[in-house]
């Protein structure tokens, strides 16, 4: 296969532990939901649950043990995913 037909893979690289209460997740931190498998921007915390939000304005409330802190590679996916958005929001005035 040549090098330039090949796609990133995402690298296996061990995953973080998961928090053990609703209070070790601090505000603002990026942090990867396993139930949509997909990283998200902390909101804010209600008891034992979490509100998440991503940059194409989805938010949702996920139960503290179903997070955990993300990755590099996964910090770079929301900010990819962030900047699409944006890009493609400007191409709709």
């Amino acid at each position: 296969m040549r090098a330039e037909t090949r796609r990133a893979r995402r690298p296996k690289a061990p995953a973080p532990p998961t928090f053990t209460t609703a209070g070790e997740v601090a505000l603002g931190a990026v942090v990867f939901d396993k139930s949509r498998e997909m990283p998200a921007t902390v909101r804010g915390t209600d008891g034992s649950f979490v509100e998440v939000d991503r940059p194409t304005g989805l938010t949702w409330r996920v139960h503290f043990s179903r997070i955990r802190p993300a990755s590099a590679w996964e910090r770079r996916q929301l900010l990819a995913v962030g900047r699409l958005h944006a890009q493609q929001r400007r191409g709709l005035t």
